[in-house]
């Protein structure tokens, strides 16, 4: 039986060794990302999680490896909200697309889990296995799941496999290189960029905040946002109202208003859940 925990602590250990630990970061489990317009009730992918894959996040978290700006080589593990997002745009291989619900998140037939490039969704989901059982790991290329690959554990045994070749194929010039010039890049995958003013060291969001979702459409510039709650209730309507948005927090949002005035550096105001300004 291998130890998938043992062996990623292994591989840390290696990076650690190697002086290659400034490439790896671990996502916030609370990472936000906006909802689909499409999808405003959100994605339910909880019966494609498998329950080694649920152990090893639970255990070690949501590793973020690179080592550069769009480091294919690395991968990135998703939070629940960034694998919700992308997990309604994977499509069956047949076609077939999930299908939006009124009243429930929409119920997605492969879920998102890792990837290395995530504007184009290619890397690794979660979906049916042939033979039938608990959900295996597919490959994902070009936003469509291709290929079967095998259970959670015996595709992080490979690819732990891959990544230890890949680090330690680096000299040492290669290494000091690659530091100074990539040092301070700690997003490879854009999985805090994609995300709503995320970042590695951000604090935790009451019940309350999570229970507000802003939701997305990407049709025009700039893009239209409304708010829904855990109810499927909008208390802010879809609409051009806004530049852009942030969390709630607290009971309270930073928002720049689409105004003649503003631009996408600001200025921002807060706002409370119904859209009025707090007045600070």
């Amino acid at each position: 039986m291998i130890d998938i925990i043992g062996r990623w602590r292994a591989f840390e250990k290696t990076l650690r060794d190697r002086e290659l630990d400034w490439g790896l970061h671990f996502a916030p489990e609370q990472l936000r990302y906006a909802r689909s317009a499409e999808h405003p009730r959100g994605a339910g992918v909880d019966h494609l999680l498998p329950a080694d894959y649920r152990a090893f996040v639970s255990e070690v978290g949501y590793p973020v490896i690179g080592f550069g700006y769009y480091d294919r080589d690395g991968i990135s593990f998703l939070p629940p909200e960034a694998m919700a997002r992308l997990s309604v745009d994977l499509p069956a291989p047949e076609d077939v697309w999930p299908e939006p619900a009124d009243d429930r998140p929409t119920l997605c037939r492969y879920a998102f889990f890792a990837g290395y490039d995530l504007s184009e969704i290619e890397g690794y989901s979660f979906g049916p296995a042939a033979g039938g059982g608990e959900p295996v790991v597919w490959l994902v290329e070009r936003g469509m799941p291709q290929e079967e690959i095998g259970t959670f554990t015996e595709w992080l045994d490979g690819e732990i496999s891959r990544l230890h070749a890949y680090v330690t194929a680096f000299e040492t010039d290669e290494i000091t290189a690659l530091r100074e010039k990539n040092g301070g890049e700690g997003d490879p995958h854009r999985l805090l960029d994609y995300s709503l003013g995320g970042s590695y060291d951000q604090a935790p969001y009451t019940a309350q905040d999570l229970d507000l979702a802003w939701v997305e459409s990407q049709e025009s510039s700039p893009y239209s946002y409304g708010l829904i709650d855990g109810t499927g209730a909008w208390r802010i309507p879809l609409g051009k109202r806004f530049r852009s948005v942030l969390p709630f927090r607290d009971g309270a949002a930073e928002v720049i208003l689409n105004e003649q005035t503003t631009s996408y550096a600001g200025p921002r105001i807060t706002i409370r859940p119904d859209g009025s300004p707090t007045g600070h």
